[in-house]
């Protein structure tokens, strides 16, 4: 019957024998997902142990022998069905069969290969760990059990995907998180139906509040220090087998703004890092559009020397500003995606060469002005500043919108979609909670931790939405001593 469910599938390993020299049996295995040395053990102790010769043959008795004194694997269940027993096969494990008994018994035999741990290519660091997250589920939840290292941490599976049987694992601190939260996190993922999850992409659509909006509502990750963190601010970490991206919920703009280097260095510097990441994102979603409001529409705004110069360079320029603008951001975002997709020995130096090529050889054409491309370069490097690169998406689907309503209506038409921008962040929720938050609503003690930071002794509070069931987390009097000894004023004794 396993044979005619699986078909000609070639990794279908079935090794027929006689458990304790009488009794038929079979042992079937996906080949491929098991360790060899494991399959030869169990079959070894099951054909020559003594103890299942002194047993009836009654199938029943020599399951529960098999079962209860001689299989030594980590992990033995039960599956009383195909279905279960074709996801055990899948999950490396090996299914023993007695003639006779209605139930297959799964054993642990792991041996499929998995990726090293490596550094995060899109999350690198200055300092700090430099472990990343890889494909399989067990290696990244033992990451975060190495970092958070109480009973506390409880880890929920559940199966998604109706053909894939995907292993998906929501994590959080029980009497931390909020319970509130870990239901709404419960229901959403068993309310999936799917015939396929292949990525954490795939939950993450079903779970949104919201569809309908380019920012970001969950945060992903490939760092275990991260999700550590987040973790114990009373967050859940939402982790999906075959996948390295983790997603963190619920999520604030805040949240997608912080970089790990924020915390790891000394507060001035980190507070210095952040606004500077802040002052750049506003400069590649606004600085295009502002451009060409002033070109357009607001020339006295502009020093008499810089405007003759810019006025100047445009000479001879066929095109209006915007197409200029849109013509050369376009032409950016396909050298970017070129470059994501070339291989990685040539895709730098391609990508930095046709930049140059082409910026220069448009500005000798006389198709672009050199102001243009500096705002443009200016713009694009700004952008990659991002530590979320989900967020730096989302600013540069709106910097066109920006640039076309600068280029209609002027700095007006900025000031309108920046307006309805902010409207549209207020009504954002992320599981229920402020997308702007702490600014909306305003949380004063939070501020600590949003724009700049302050020292670790001065954040005695986690996020008051997160962590009312254990709002302290540093108990005071943690500062250390300000111009004096520590020992100071303390009797020799």
């Amino acid at each position: 019957m396993l044979e005619r469910h699986a078909g000609p599938s070639y990794d279908l390993a079935v090794r027929r024998f006689k458990a304790g020299d009488k009794a038929p049996a079979a042992l079937v295995r996906l080949d491929g997902l098991t360790e060899a040395k494991v399959v030869e053990e169990i079959l070894r102790t099951l054909m020559v142990d003594s103890r299942l010769l002194k047993e009836p043959e009654r199938a029943g008795q020599i399951a529960a022998v098999a079962l209860e004194e001689l299989l030594t694997a980590s992990e033995v269940r039960e599956a009383d069905n195909i279905s279960a027993l074709f996801a055990g096969l899948a999950a490396g494990k090996a299914a023993l069969l007695f003639n006779g008994y209605p139930k297959a018994l799964l054993c642990d035999a792991k041996g499929f290969m998995t990726r090293a741990i490596t550094e995060p290519d899109a999350e690198k660091t200055l300092r700090g760990p430099r472990e990343g997250f890889v494909e399989s589920l067990r290696i990244n939840t033992s990451l975060i059990r190495r970092r958070i290292r109480i009973p506390q941490l409880w880890m929920e599976s559940l199966t998604v995907g109706e053909l894939t049987k995907t292993e998906v694992v929501f994590a959080y601190i029980k009497g931390l998180a909020r319970e509130k939260l870990v239901r709404e996190v419960r229901d959403r993922l068993r309310r999936i139906k799917i015939d396929s999850v292949l990525e954490s992409g795939y939950v993450e659509d079903f779970i949104a509040d919201t569809p309908y909006t380019v920012f970001p509502l969950t945060l992903r990750t490939e760092r275990p220090d991260k999700v550590a963190a987040y973790l114990l601010q009373g967050r859940v970490a939402i982790f999906v087998d075959g996948t390295l991206q983790t997603l963190i919920v619920p999520v604030e703009l805040s949240v997608l703004m912080q970089a790990p280097d924020d915390y790891y260095e000394p507060p001035p510097i980190g507070s210095l890092i952040r606004l500077l990441r802040y002052v750049s994102l506003l400069i590649s979603l606004l600085l295009p559009g502002f451009y060409v409001a002033v070109i357009n529409f607001h020339q006295e705004l502009l020093p008499t020397t810089l405007l003759l110069r810019i006025t100047a360079s445009r000479e001879g320029v066929p095109f209006p500003v915007i197409a200029e603008v849109l013509l050369l951001d376009a032409l950016f975002e396909i050298l970017r995606e070129a470059g994501v997709r070339l291989p990685a020995a040539i895709g730098p130096a391609i990508s930095i060469v046709g930049a140059l090529i082409l910026g220069d050889a448009a500005i000798r054409a006389g198709m672009v002005s050199p102001a243009v491309v500096i705002v443009i370069a200016l713009t694009a490097i700004a952008g990659f500043t991002a530590p979320a690169f989900s967020l730096g998406i989302s600013f540069r689907i709106l910097r066109f919108t920006y640039t076309i309503m600068g280029a209609v209506f002027g700095l007006f038409g900025v000031q309108f979609i920046i307006l309805l921008t902010v409207m549209h962040l207020c009504s954002l929720r992320s599981f229920g909670y402020p997308y702007l938050n702490p600014l909306a609503p305003l949380i004063w003690q939070d501020m600590k931790d949003n724009l700049v930071r302050t020292w670790w002794w001065g954040m005695r509070e986690r996020p008051k939405l997160l962590g009312q069931r254990e709002p302290q987390r540093i108990p005071p009097g943690q500062a250390p001593y300000e111009g004096k000894d520590p020992g100071e004023g303390e009797e020799e004794g």
